[in-house]
């Protein structure tokens, strides 16, 4: 038996404040520093607003792993798939070097496990080839 293995994410974390301040920052400079058009400062604050109300109001999300299954949750987002129903879990890293996975149960099924959840590296790869899953791995692309 495997110890579980369990990564959590929160919102308020140094680099999500910096870049929330940058965003801030940048927001004042369009409004007062060149005076942008209210178009262009609308467009802004409404790609910028989700990453503020993440920080604002500290959204977790977390994966676990343990001998009888896989769980995770990003909000209200939740998913769970027992490990002896799953066939493949395909993980890549993308050219951004942002880490995706999806597990496809034995009914070809695929459950996709949002990216705020996965931790960096090869961290969920070793806790599922520990448990027996197999295991895919493939590097910008595929």
């Amino acid at each position: 038996m495997a110890e579980p293995y369990r990564f959590e994410r929160r919102a308020r974390r140094p680099m999500g404040l910096a870049m929330v301040g940058v965003a801030i920052v940048f927001l004042l400079v369009l409004v007062f520093g060149i005076r942008a058009h209210p178009a262009i400062i609308a467009i802004f604050v409404v790609l910028t607003a989700p990453a503020v109300w993440d920080v604002w109001r500290d959204a977790r999300s977390w994966l676990e792993v343990s001998d009888t299954h896989i769980a995770w949750a990003m909000g209200a987002r939740t998913g769970s798939v027992p490990l002896d129903t799953i066939a493949e879990v395909r993980t890549k890293t993308s050219l951004d070097f942002a880490q995706r996975a999806t597990i496809i149960d034995n009914s070809g099924l695929k459950h996709r496990i949002p990216m705020p959840c996965l931790p960096r590296n090869r961290q969920l790869d070793e806790a599922l080839e520990a448990r027996g899953v197999l295991v895919k791995r493939s590097l910008f692309g595929g």
